[in-house]
């Protein structure tokens, strides 16, 4: 019986999409893809800040080594505030209120930055959870079978009554490996629709 549900964040509770927080800049094309490429996407940095072995300034800093003199205030401000505003998932926070007057546990398992105990709670819903677990604290990460394990051990969980949730389905299967049913997140109507299927109606 599924007594737990366990959020991922990006993609589930916010919306992670680092062109829409270049968007937020009056910059040309080019230098959009520039900055996208050496904070989050072209290199191992971001995911190394995840993993808890580089700060957030750190990928802005190591960001600025290669990028042009004109972009590394926003280079800066982009690795250590993209979450500034949060863009959360339409629906989601919604969906973890009636989960949690449903009576179920709530819990939040994410590779995120030292930067999440910042803004965690600015994030729509996350006053509704019990319990988090972000990645760069732990030096663990998502699919590490290790950072699953820690989870249920530092919240008392039982992994055969918990749900996980996520967009990556690496991530799945490295907590259907632990023991936790699943379902990959793809939109809060989705979503709704697949919680039914495992008879949680809310």
């Amino acid at each position: 019986m599924i007594k737990n549900i366990v959020f991922d964040m990006g993609q589930v509770l916010v919306d992670f999409a680092p062109r829409r927080f270049t968007d937020r800049y009056d910059l040309s094309e080019e230098d959009k893809i520039l900055l996208v490429d050496e904070i989050f996407e072209g290199n191992a940095d971001w995911v190394l800040s995840d993993w808890g072995y580089l700060t957030e300034a750190d990928v802005g800093r190591r960001a600025c080594e290669k990028l042009p003199e004109r972009l590394h205030a926003v280079a800066m401000e982009l690795a250590t505030r993209w979450w500034d505003p949060i863009i959360p998932m339409e629906g989601t926070a919604d969906i973890a209120r009636r989960l949690k007057e449903a009576g179920y546990g709530l819990y939040l398992l994410s590779n995120a930055g030292y930067a999440h105990r910042t803004y965690w709670p600015t994030v729509p819903g996350s006053e509704y959870f019990d319990g988090v677990l972000a990645s760069a604290y732990e030096k663990l990460l998502k699919p590490q079978p290790e950072i699953y394990r820690l989870l249920f051990e530092r919240f008392g969980l039982d992994p055969s009554e918990c749900l996980f949730t996520d967009d990556r389905a690496t991530n799945l299967a490295g907590a259907e490996v632990c023991g936790m049913k699943t379902v990959m997140f793809k939109d809060s109507a989705d979503f709704l629709k697949k919680l039914k299927t495992l008879g949680i109606e809310i």
